[in-house]
């Protein structure tokens, strides 16, 4: 049998064992002409080595150079232990024994934990709006639009900024709240141009958060004794009263401890200080930014310049 005939008859039966197997393949032969010569290419690419190392350092030195053209920013951080509901008082210590009572008039007796809500107050737009409109931050947040000399706006009417805008760039540009899955403990950033107002903004956003659920906590316990009040008036049952004695006792010394207790949202682990270095610009990362896209720059021009295939 011709060697022809032999090879059909090899590739009809091929064909036929693919097709009962249920697949279908296509072989292409390849194109030698479309092949790229990755050997050519490293060659090519070897060969304007000097470029390539000349435009990795070129441009690693531009951008440190550009770094000091950048307003540095410094970060000064907080780490923080929330503090729970629980540790206020004794009134987890009742919710088995007077459970009906504080479901009746509305009180929380259980140990729920307060993290999620003091982290939400930390973060909320009504702290920062107070935060940003009793210091008067405006003038210092949009400063380049603020004439110092004429203590008013240098940008036109329409232009000058608003407490919404205050606030959005706060949230995005200067504080940062992050908790830790594991540990639970929270770190606060304020990053800004001066370190000392990073520090005491810090230091004055934990203590408006304190200040703001301690009297959240204090109004509570004021309105559940008041309503106790009531429940005492209302009844003459023995064991109610004592019941209703035992709960006042505990929204008492919540009241107190909340009034005396500084920390009482959250716990300063480790207080914000005066950071000496600046956090952005961070000039080792601009400067290996700019090595490697040197270096792909480099060899992209390298690559065009190298001749074309059947050109001398």
């Amino acid at each position: 049998m011709p060697d022809h005939e032999r090879n059909a008859s090899s590739s009809r039966g091929s064909e036929r064992g693919i097709e009962e197997g249920g697949y279908a393949v296509r072989l292409y032969p390849l194109d030698e002409s479309e092949e790229i010569r990755l050997l050519d290419l490293w060659r090519a690419v070897w060969s304007g080595k000097w470029l390539v190392v000349l435009a990795s350092f070129a441009l690693a030195v531009l951008a440190v150079l550009a770094s000091f053209l950048i307003t540095p920013e410094y970060r000064s951080q907080a780490v923080l232990s929330p503090v729970g509901s629980s540790s206020g008082g004794g009134l987890a210590a009742l919710a088995g024994q007077f459970g009906g009572l504080a479901s009746l008039a509305g009180l929380n007796l259980g140990a729920e934990d307060n993290v999620a809500e003091s982290i939400a107050i930390l973060k909320s737009r009504a702290l920062t709006e107070r935060f940003i409109r009793e210091r008067n931050l405006l003038p210092v947040i949009f400063h380049d639009d603020w004439d110092a000399g004429k203590n008013a706006w240098d940008v036109d009417p329409d232009d000058v900024p608003t407490l919404a805008r205050g606030v959005e760039r706060f949230d995005k540009s200067i504080r940062t709240v992050n908790q830790d899955v594991e540990t639970g403990l929270v770190n606060l950033s304020v990053d800004w141009i001066d370190p000392v107002l990073a520090r005491d903004w810090a230091q004055g956003l934990i203590a408006e958060v304190n200040a703001d659920m301690r009297g959240r906590a204090i109004d509570q316990s004021k309105r559940n004794i008041e309503f106790l009040k009531g429940q005492l008036e209302a009844t003459d049952a023995v064991e109610l009263r004592t019941a209703v004695f035992s709960v006042m006792e505990s929204e008492m010394k919540n009241a107190m401890m909340a009034a005396v207790r500084t920390d009482f949202a959250f716990e300063v682990i480790d207080p914000p200080v005066v950071p000496e270095k600046p956090a952005w610009p961070n000039r080792i990362l601009l400067a290996v930014v700019g090595f490697f896209l040197g270096g792909m720059i480099g060899v992209l021009v390298v690559l065009m310049r190298r001749p074309k295939a059947g050109t001398a």
